[in-house]
């Protein structure tokens, strides 16, 4: 459905990602590209910006800074419940999720009718529940997912939203990196390698140069029109600790303080804390390639 939608050959293996008409020859529509994050923190930001230094890459398509379509397919099946209840034979006529895929169809469409071809548009989520639907939904488009270190991406979690009496606990952030990262994992087994990429945030950091110039030759952009040299004065933008304006994180570009490297900020829990995340989340962070 989502390939008749946008005009893509029936055919998924002769779909190629920014070429509509699955004809040989230049692109004749944007490459549009899915910034997929384990949970909020996992660096999607930071990705996002390294990415839109190229002048070929558009980010925030429409002023829309994150887009979680894939976040919200339980939501929009129960819509389809309602919407099908109204006019029972209808169910004849539309398949599963038929309605959420004209929504999602319908919004690519638009993309491709309103940016050039030679541009890459890259649509971030910090989440990679219900990765599974990926390939089917979009099934012309490519996706970078971002891992990231489950302790740290926990403890900026709760630096950035304190836990509450009665709201979620530790156990909760913890579960909610180690779903999420599953998730990522079983979706790049599931995907070809020129679908998916997985990039680690830690990687990202401490090798930035090298980090893009994967990234270009993933996504197909020309190496030789990225200003590498401005890499260096990428501000920070809503981090758990350099982003702070009146006890909260604020999402204003800041200047980057001397030696700021996120990727290595300590962790000083409790031993309660440690216990519960190694029963919780201790599995997945071994699994992910993270020491325990």
């Amino acid at each position: 459905m989502a390939q008749s939608v946008r005009g893509l050959p029936q055919d998924a293996a002769t779909a190629t990602a920014g070429d509509v008409t699955g004809s040989a020859g230049p692109r004749r529509a944007p490459r549009i590209v899915f910034l997929q994050g384990v949970m909020p923190r996992s660096g999607t930001n930071y990705l996002q910006s390294l990415l839109e230094l190229h002048p070929d890459v558009v980010v925030n398509p429409f002023g829309i800074r994150e887009l979680p379509f894939l976040n919200t397919v339980e939501d929009a099946r129960a819509y389809e419940g309602r919407f099908l209840r109204l006019y029972q034979r209808n169910r004849e006529s539309f398949r599963d999720l038929e309605t959420f895929c004209y929504m999602v169809s319908g919004f690519l469409r638009r993309i491709e009718a309103e940016f050039p071809a030679d541009k890459t548009v890259v649509i971030k989520s910090p989440h990679t529940r219900m990765m599974r639907y990926f390939p089917y939904l979009f099934p012309a488009e490519r996706c970078l997912i971002v891992l990231r270190d489950g302790k740290r991406a926990v403890q900026s979690t709760i630096d950035t939203w304190p836990l509450r009496f009665l709201g979620r606990t530790f156990a909760d952030v913890c579960r909610e990196w180690s779903f999420g990262t599953e998730a990522a994992l079983e979706a790049q087994s599931r995907m070809s390698a020129d679908a998916c990429r997985l990039v680690r945030f830690e990687d990202a950091v401490a090798a930035p140069d090298g980090t893009v110039r994967d990234l270009m030759r993933f996504l197909e952009l020309e190496e030789g029109r990225y200003p590498f040299e401005r890499i260096g004065d990428l501000p920070i933008l809503g981090s758990s600790r350099a982003s702070r304006s009146n006890g909260e994180v604020s999402w204003t570009p800041v200047e980057k303080p001397k030696g700021f490297d996120p990727s290595k900020r300590p962790i000083e829990w409790s031993r309660k804390r440690r216990t519960v995340f190694d029963a919780v989340a201790g599995d997945m962070q071994k699994k992910a390639g993270y020491a325990s």
